[in-house]
């Protein structure tokens, strides 16, 4: 039985988002539960300390720089047996709290967390809601894949044994500023343990547009040599990546079909599109 947790999130110039998301976090967790409210800002220029503080969080400075170093920063001022991470522009499910702790009581569950939608386009959505229904039959089946079990894991509605991330060094120290749910997930995988993930607790993701989407898919593409260099030894596969991009249009049609959304016919393939974009990139650059 959980007695009490304490809340970290890890911040960067997230004041546009940060009086939502935190006034939703005092709802969805009780009060009687919560040890510390710890906010680990990385040197933020707008007003997120601020509003951090008026909500009753406990603000440090990050260590380092980006998500690893932010994550790694807050474990150290963790005191509990338990601990939850949040993002600053994730909007959390209201049965939350209800649902995704009962998954610690399983043997051998290390994390467990539910998944984040995104508002304002319906194909993300949809392509979301299709790509769930992928990982979600991949973790039933205990299949380990790049494309089922290590995704629709992330840090922003997570709750943690925090001995057993301290087993394992803390978060993955990772040059790059993506990629560490992945690595973490993965690491989880071969130490024995289990990350649960409730797909039918769905909290928010307020930043995604289209815009918002491709560009992080492309960003996500420069840094996915150096992820793939850290969990595989080396580089992306180019020549699937291409393969996937080719096919796109296929595919965005079968989720346009599935998910009742004709849209997906072509955003899908702008995604498979940035992301290739975003690896060329990166190999230019890292030259």
């Amino acid at each position: 039985m959980i007695r009490k947790v304490d809340l970290v999130m890890w911040t960067k110039n997230g004041a546009k988002s940060l009086p939502l998301v935190l006034k939703r976090i005092n709802e969805v967790i009780p009060h009687e539960f919560v040890n510390n409210r710890i906010i680990v800002d990385d040197h933020s220029v707008d007003h997120t300390r601020e509003i951090a503080k008026f909500f009753g969080w406990h603000v440090i400075f990050n260590e380092g720089s980006g998500i690893s170093d932010g994550a790694n920063t807050a474990l150290k001022h963790v005191t509990t047996e338990y601990f939850i991470s949040f993002e600053q522009d994730i909007l959390l499910a209201h049965e939350w709290w209800q649902k995704t702790p009962r998954q610690m009581s399983h043997k051998g569950v290390a994390i467990a967390s539910g998944i984040r939608t995104s508002v304002g386009l319906r194909a993300l959505a949809k392509i979301e809601e299709f790509a769930f229904g992928r990982y979600r039959r991949a973790q039933e089946a205990k299949k380990f894949d790049f494309d089922g079990f290590l995704r629709g894991k992330t840090l922003d509605n997570t709750i943690y044994k925090t001995a057993v991330i301290r087993s394992l060094g803390g978060f993955p120290k990772l040059s790059i500023s993506t990629g560490v749910d992945t690595v973490l997930a993965y690491q989880i995988y071969v130490s024995g343990y289990e990350w649960k993930v409730d797909y039918a607790v769905k909290s928010i993701h307020l930043r995604r547009t289209l815009k918002d989407e491709l560009a992080h898919r492309y960003w996500y593409g420069t840094c996915h040599d150096a992820l793939s260099m850290t969990l595989l030894n080396k580089p992306a596969d180019l020549k699937k990546m291409i393969i996937r991009l080719f096919f796109s249009p296929v595919r965005g049609l079968h989720i346009a079909i599935k998910e009742g959304c004709p849209q997906t016919v072509y955003i899908y393939p702008l995604i498979r599109f940035s992301i290739l974009r975003g690896i060329f990139d990166g190999r230019k650059k890292s030259r």
